[in-house]
């Protein structure tokens, strides 16, 4: 068990600059998870740890040591690869063991005493004495992982293990990955495109965008409050919808909390339809979590921000738009408080079972490929092309400033 300090990462190719500036305490045992698009600096940052990768500038530390000129072999860190790298003529046993026979370390019963420990862990026992060619590609990983578990690292390092593999057998891999760090005392670190694996492995996850951190946080953190419209939008499955309004008033409460008052204009309505004033309550605590500054939100005032709304949180019904999403302009204040409601035609369903997805039209955006999805239930059955009336309730909107920055 480790505790691994990046301080002040950077990494350049040429003139490319791939990470700049990158800091980041990871403690000891802690299981993190670095998730983000394609070339956001994932994988060279686990490379750079590793020792695979020369840093640029910064400093790494492990147990506050700091190890930037120690090789691979010196800094007791053990990586599993997107790839298995078995060696074909080896059967599973011999590719567990190889390292540590290289290492010269260990007698032959300690490598075997590991190696048996491993494969009963990963539930290898029966193909230990199988080369590659005969094992599955869930088997293959396993014995990679294994091959890792009988050094005894301190930091563990996974570089995408399951995106080699089909549904089923990811779904296996990340149970047997969840029961190994139950067993082993280290630190370890993830990467992976994969959400549902960040979200059930990780302690923490860290969102990366172009070499930054966009944010830090427990997957319940990130998922209920991002800090940005980037977050938002890549962390949940499917993404989250969002909607243009205007920022028209905000008012602050005697416990401290704040009131936006926001106006949606629905491009699909009728005038008399179209504006939608609502208002949302920011509480003290998220305030201060947000460092919110009520004068610099003052100066947003008339502006247009960003409201988004994850598709499990709209409730759709059958029924056409009720007689409360037409309202008078001036809106008085009993129908501020309540949902925002408005219609749309289903464009396409996706059946996964026991949910279906309903993708269509955004009637806040002009353009013809702004879609909206929302979640539903089997238990409620729609058609293609059909009308159906979308209900968000106010406590589940996210706001975000035009730069992208949480508002609430």
């Amino acid at each position: 068990m480790a505790k691994l300090t990046l301080k002040n990462i950077a990494k350049h190719f040429g003139r490319t600059r791939i990470i700049e500036g990158f800091n980041l305490d990871i403690e000891s045992e802690e299981f993190i998870v670095l998730v983000g698009p394609s070339g956001c600096g994932k994988s060279t940052l686990l490379r750079m740890i590793a020792g695979l990768e020369d840093v640029t500038a910064g400093e790494i530390a492990i147990d506050n040591e700091r190890v930037n000129e120690r090789d691979p072999a010196g800094r007791e860190i053990a990586m599993v690869f997107q790839s298995y790298a078995l060696y074909p003529h080896m059967n599973a046993y011999e590719n567990m063991a190889f390292s540590l026979k290289m290492e010269k370390k260990l007698n032959h019963d300690e490598i075997d005493a590991r190696v048996k420990e491993a494969a009963a862990i990963l539930r290898l026992e029966h193909v230990l004495m199988q080369k590659p060619k005969e094992l599955s590609g869930g088997q293959k990983q396993r014995v990679a992982i294994g091959r890792a578990f009988v050094r005894k690292p301190k930091i563990f390092l996974f570089d995408e293990p399951l995106s080699n593999l089909d549904a089923k057998l990811r779904v296996e891999m990340r149970l047997e990955i969840a029961k190994l760090r139950e067993s082993v005392a280290a630190t370890m670190i993830y990467v992976t495109h994969d959400q549902v694996e960040a979200m059930t492995l990780a302690d923490r996850i860290v969102v990366l965008k172009n070499g930054n951190i966009e944010q830090t946080g427990t997957p319940s953190e990130l998922y209920l409050h991002p800090d940005n419209e980037f977050v938002a939008g890549f962390i949940g499955s499917p993404k989250m919808n969002f909607y243009p309004a205007t920022l028209n008033d905000i008012n602050v409460l005697n416990d401290g909390s704040a009131e936006y008052v926001i106006c949606f204009k629905n491009l699909a309505a009728s005038e008399t339809e179209r504006d939608h004033y609502r208002k949302i309550t920011v509480t003290a605590a998220r305030r201060k979590s947000l460092k919110l500054n009520l004068d610099d939100i003052g100066a947003l005032k008339g502006t247009e921000i960003k409201v988004g709304c994850r598709p499990e949180n709209i409730t759709a019904t059958q029924s056409t738009a009720p007689a409360t999403d037409k309202e008078d302009p001036t809106h008085l204040l009993e129908t501020m408080d309540s949902p925002l409601l408005f219609t749309s035609k289903i464009d396409v369903i996706e059946y996964l079972g026991n949910l279906s997805y309903l993708y269509m039209k955004n009637p806040f955006l002009t353009t013809e490929l702004a879609t909206m999805v929302v979640n539903i239930d089997n238990r409620q059955l729609f058609k293609k092309h059909e009308q159906i009336t979308l209900h968000i309730p106010l406590k589940y909107m996210h706001l975000f400033r035009p730069n992208g920055a949480a508002l609430n």
